[in-house]
């Protein structure tokens, strides 16, 4: 377990935080998430929108961040993606992180707001699209969608390889994410547009649900873009 030094700003930040996370909770939103499956440590129920307006109370800081995340509060950990500082959050950071998530709803706030600005960002995809774990490649896969534009062609060519071993996955959220990925990528240019097409019609036969999903998503992408 990883321990950070006091420091009596920071202790005075995070009890401001919560109190104003609970002045701010919803107890029907925190109800019906957990209902849905969406289950936490604790969760007030906080809307996304209003932990941004609360972030933007502070200043970015990184060690804020950390023991922010390190509560385990659905709220202070998405504020923790929100404040923390890509220069000086490390891929040992990310690695800690990614152990913790297990919803959807973090994964893409962390995605969204830390990961993808990090200057390890393309490592980090290529290292998490490997793993055994689903949020790991879901993650990866989610990160390589939003960076697209920068994403060299030999990491495309590695996400192909591993959307096709992937493809007969039943997971949900990993075939919805391959899907979007290989439907951004499509954007870098005609070429790769034409590479991902060809792979989806030799690859992906819709044999499966996962299949059916990802083909169909790039040929609606290809569609867009050829308007």
């Amino acid at each position: 377990m990883k321990f950070l030094l006091t420091n009596p700003e920071i202790d005075q930040q995070i009890a401001e935080i919560k109190r104003k996370i609970r002045l701010s909770m919803n107890g029907i939103t925190s109800e019906s998430m957990e209902a849905g499956g969406i289950v936490y440590k604790q969760n007030f129920g906080v809307a996304i929108p209003r932990l941004r307006e609360l972030a933007k109370g502070y200043a970015p800081n990184h060690d804020l961040a950390q023991r922010l995340w390190m509560l385990k509060i659905r709220e202070t950990m998405i504020m923790a993606t929100l404040l923390d500082e890509p220069e000086k959050f490390s891929i040992e950071n990310a690695r800690q992180w990614l152990s913790d998530i297990h919803q959807p709803e973090l994964m893409e706030q962390c995605v969204m707001n830390i990961f993808i600005k990090t200057s390890f960002a393309n490592e980090l995809i290529v290292e998490i699209t490997d793993s055994e774990q689903t949020w790991y490649k879901v993650s990866g896969f989610m990160m390589a969608a939003r960076l697209h534009a920068q994403i060299p062609d030999a990491l495309t060519d590695e996400l192909l390889n591993k959307v096709k071993q992937y493809s007969r996955t039943e997971e949900y959220y990993l075939y919805k994410s391959m899907g979007l990925c290989l439907a951004r990528l499509c954007r870098r240019s005609p070429d790769t547009a034409k590479k991902i097409s060809n792979f989806c019609a030799q690859h992906l036969n819709g044999q499966n649900d996962c299949q059916r999903y990802i083909s169909e998503e790039v040929r609606q992408e290809i569609l867009f873009l050829d308007n």
